[in-house]
């Protein structure tokens, strides 16, 4: 069974012809995007998880503008990255098969990548540009949810999320009691997935004495609260919200490689809140524009009767995120700081003091000798190119970011 996103007209754009691969990190724009419409991205036969974007997979696209519109038939994905809270990018590139040529299409679903294209001085006579290759290896666009016989702290006690339903109150951090809107759960088959794509266990006291208090299984995207309620309070100052997979170079905390498969459930509040999970504080589900892609029409229009439609386009239905969010890089590179500084992170007996001291003065990284001796050349990379442009002649790779702009 085959799965179609719907993607929204200022969240995707293309690149084609002597604008692909300008350099071999970034593409340029062909069009402000907008100018390219009704993009459907479908999974293909035999694709159990069309939710998880990863660098390799092909999906069939066709859109509709950029000169007439077109179609590619198992593009492949050789980008999938996160770009903030709820926001995704990922980069396809195939044939398009109505011109012969290469082609790449970006789209950023949850992220408003025409307003970014104006505001960071687009337009036809200085395009942008957007990167082809991940920006960080480590994430992967998905959806965040809980594990099967997860603990959610109510008013009357711990209770399994797979029981909760709408109408059942929960305690959060913010708000007091409050109460469900909406509940989801599915199966998802595990063999075939990658390792960081796996569930994260999270054991018990693993970011602070009883958080958790028993063992928790999250998916790798989820977001924990860390930097305060003795939730990593040494190693981060500040209280905002951490990607399971970030934290897997701590004790206690990793990826869960043998499991063959897991039932997630995922509920929604009001706003986007932090509940008690087994004594850990975690986030509920934010309804951005990719959570609501991947649901059935029935379940969207279940929701927009719920929460209406967003007072700022592809803004959260239920949002903003209740704190910042830190990405994976971030919190991976944060870690590797406080290593190098204090060693082994044992997150309940180092003090906050020396987290600042070290973040203060980092010691640097050392560079390891090479002891390897003469090395053979690497032999040339195979071409992983689908089709060739020969409109233009001159060198590519030689054209410069135009105004070294930022890129997406």
């Amino acid at each position: 069974m085959t799965k179609t996103f719907y993607a929204l007209d200022n969240e995707f754009a293309a690149a084609s012809g002597s604008n692909v691969d300008v350099h071999q990190d970034y593409s340029y724009f062909d069009h402000p995007p907008g100018s390219t419409t009704n993009l459907e991205i479908t999974s293909n036969m035999g694709d159990d998880k069309p939710i998880l974007f990863e660098v390799g997979e092909t999906y069939d696209l066709t859109w509709s503008g950029h000169g007439g519109g077109g179609d590619m038939q198992d593009a492949t994905i050789i980008r999938s990255d996160y770009v903030g809270p709820g926001e995704g990018a990922v980069v396809f590139e195939g044939t398009n098969s109505v011109t012969g040529e290469l082609f790449q299409m970006v789209w950023s679903p949850g992220f408003d990548l025409e307003s970014w294209y104006w505001d960071t001085g687009g337009g036809p006579d200085s395009p942008n540009a957007f990167w082809t290759s991940d920006q960080n290896a480590a994430e992967t666009y998905q959806a965040v949810c809980f594990a099967e016989g997860t603990l959610i702290t109510t008013p009357d006690g711990p209770r399994p999320v797979e029981y909760l339903q709408p109408g059942d109150l929960v305690v959060t951090l913010d708000d007091g009691i409050v109460p469900i809107r909406w509940v989801r759960s599915d199966t998802q088959p595990l063999e075939d997935t990658s390792p960081d794509a796996k569930p994260v266990l999270i054991s018990a006291n693993a970011l602070g004495k009883g958080r958790p208090s028993t063992d928790m299984v999250v998916s790798p995207q989820h977001r924990l609260f860390v930097g305060g309620k003795g939730q990593l309070e040494a190693l981060f100052t500040e209280e905002a919200f951490a990607p399971a997979k970030s934290l897997t170079t701590l004790p206690g905390v990793r990826h869960m490689n043998g499991k063959k498969n897991v039932t997630w459930v995922h509920f929604v509040c009001d706003a986007h809140q932090i509940v008690l999970a087994n004594d850990c504080w975690s986030e509920t589900l934010l309804l951005g524009p990719m959570v609501l892609a991947l649901l059935s029409e029935d379940q969207r229009r279940a929701l927009r009767h719920i929460f209406g439609a967003p007072i700022v386009p592809d803004a959260p239905l239920n949002g903003p995120p209740a704190r910042d969010c830190y990405t994976v890089g971030m919190v991976q590179r944060r870690l590797d700081t406080l290593r190098r500084s204090l060693g082994p992170l044992d997150v309940n007996q180092i003090a906050r003091s020396d987290v600042t001291r070290a973040l203060a003065n980092p010691t640097p990284q050392r560079r390891k000798k090479d002891r390897r001796g003469p090395q053979k050349p690497w032999p040339a990379a195979k071409e992983r190119r689908v089709a060739t442009d020969r409109r233009r002649v001159r060198d590519k790779a030689d054209r410069p970011l135009v105004n070294a702009k930022p890129v997406f």
